[in-house]
């Protein structure tokens, strides 16, 4: 796919698309995917990639490249052996946490965020589940991490709030993530200053995280508001709904901020690539991928393999991927990774 976008605050660039390339096909993969990759640099050739599955209970961390993302694996930990809850959720018989974001401050610790599910009995999705996002701190470069509470939560909070793409813009991060009201589901944004979060972390604690409102402001709470609906979505017919189990990366050489999304709907998958110029405001959707049959969560921005100036993909120059799962919309376990290569040229 080729297509010259023009933006409405006046940018234009040129955008190439590759084709579809088979990574790994159901055979070859080394889980069931259950979450997008959150990836570190390890040295200037490789990258670390986490990935967790079954409920949280399983951890993988993984060697590898943005071309071969599991070359070689770590270690395989259970959550109790990668997190220290902190004293949270001890009333709760299974707290999932699924880590999909690293952020490197200055200070040698690391930042990540969490997909967090409180289930009151053996997990299932059977609509019992609460979510919420939360954050993670390690001291030891990402192979022990210890809980720091709940920074997000739907309205609802029995809905599901995707996980998670993280964006650093300017003094704040911004985290995306599905919020459910009266009305149904709404794809949203919350931030946080930067500072007050590592500075909080430190501490193992967090700092109050506020909403992006339908009155255009930051004035919703994070843990109680109800966040206005920044990445509008097409309707395609009954099926999944527009979500964000997605990733989000900033683009050096545009200067505009990256956030995928998914939605599946009469029997259609789709994966879309959204563009803005400050992280809340949005251009129409970029279509990606599609496939009949297929759901398509879990996407992961990577940075180009000779891209020296990213440390955790959260940043991307001209040429960047994105690997896509697709799962059988009717069996959750029957999927396929591939990649597109991305190409930008500003005009």
């Amino acid at each position: 796919m080729h297509a010259l976008i023009k933006t409405s605050s006046g940018r234009s660039f040129a955008l190439t698309i590759g084709p579809r390339e088979l990574i790994r096909d159901r055979a070859s993969m080394p889980f069931c995917m259950d979450s997008s990759l959150a990836t570190l640099r390890r040295d200037a050739d490789t990258w670390f990639f986490y990935h967790t599955e079954n409920w949280s209970y399983r951890i993988d961390k993984f060697i590898g490249t943005p071309d071969d993302p599991f070359q070689s694996k770590v270690w395989h930990k259970s959550r109790d052996g990668v997190f220290d809850l902190n004293g949270w959720h001890a009333d709760v018989h299974h707290a999932g946490l699924w880590l999909t974001n690293i952020y490197r401050p200055s200070d040698g610790n690391l930042l990540g965020v969490v997909h967090v599910e409180l289930h009151p009995g053996e997990p299932a999705c059977n609509g019992l589940e609460k979510f919420a996002l939360g954050l993670v701190t390690s001291a030891d470069g990402g192979d022990h991490w210890t809980y720091c509470g709940e920074i997000v939560r739907p309205q609802n909070a029995y809905g599901n709030i995707g996980g998670v793409p993280l964006l650093v813009v300017g003094d704040y991060f911004h985290v995306y993530f599905n919020d459910m009201g009266p009305t149904g589901r709404r794809l949203a944004v919350a931030r946080a200053p930067i500072a007050a979060v590592c500075e909080a972390a430190r501490r193992h604690r967090v700092t109050p995280w506020h909403k992006f409102g339908d009155d255009g402001e930051w004035s919703e709470d994070g843990l109680r508001g109800l966040g206005a609906a920044v990445l509008p979505q097409p309707v395609l017919g009954p099926g999944h709904p527009a979500d964000l189990h997605a990733d989000a990366a900033f683009n050096r050489a545009l200067g505009l901020y990256m956030v995928t999304s998914w939605t599946c709907g009469g029997d259609l998958g789709r994966l879309y690539l959204h563009f803005s110029h400050d992280a809340v405001h949005f251009e129409p959707p970029v279509l990606v991928d599609e496939a009949p049959g297929q759901w398509m969560p879990y996407s992961t921005i990577l940075a180009d393999p000779h891209d020296q100036e990213t440390d955790d993909m959260n940043t991307v120059g001209a040429e960047f991927s994105l690997l896509i799962d697709h799962k059988s919309a009717t069996d959750y376990g029957n999927e396929s990774l591939y990649r597109r290569r991305i190409t930008v040229t500003p005009k």
